[in-house]
């Protein structure tokens, strides 16, 4: 089992045994899901656990859940997914889904995290990531981590009947600094 530790949080690999209706109940909730493309569909405690067996089984996927340290409650999901390992490079995504854990730098942790582990331990070059414009806190941890902006897509996606675009960012394993 895969495990990344920082100073607040440990990321883990997510089991059958991590899928329970509170896991379910942030993928459905209109403020948590707003910015996730799994908002579309309801989400169940099965296509929970297919989502979970599917990225478990993918050579391409790296699904972690973000326990913290303190409590060892389940408060979110990180991912780093389309891992290519012809070109060496991935897309980092995360979901801090317990309210009450926001606002306190933990995705930034969590980034980092990643971050070091796609490069150290993947032995990536590049991690990309993606984030609507409206998202300015997602937009925010990626820069603090030394993630650049590389492009903008226009009227990338809609959300509450608004065409939003999408900032696209990379960052290089030479460019990060741990």
């Amino acid at each position: 089992m895969m495990e990344i530790e920082t100073k607040r949080l440990y990321l883990r690999s997510l089991t059958d045994k991590d899928v329970t209706n509170r896991y379910v109940g942030w993928l459905n909730d209109p403020e948590v899901n707003q910015y996730l493309e799994t908002r579309h569909e309801v989400q169940t405690l099965e296509s929970c656990l297919s989502f979970i067996d599917d990225c478990n089984f993918s050579p391409s996927t790296k699904l972690f859940g973000i326990f913290y340290k303190e409590d060892n409650a389940h408060i979110g999901n990180a991912k780093i997914g389309f891992i290519n390992p012809h070109y060496q490079r991935g897309q980092v995504s995360i979901l801090i889904g317990e309210k009450s854990y926001w606002g306190q730098g933990l995705s930034s942790e969590v980034v980092n995290a990643l971050t070091h582990y796609g490069f150290n331990e993947l032995g990536l070059h590049r991690l990309e990531a993606g984030c609507y414009e409206d998202n300015l806190a997602s937009l925010r941890v990626f820069l603090k981590n030394g993630y650049t902006i590389e492009g903008f897509l226009r009227h990338q996606v809609t959300l509450g009947g608004r065409r939003l675009g999408c900032f696209w960012l990379g960052i290089l394993s030479h460019e990060f600094s741990n």
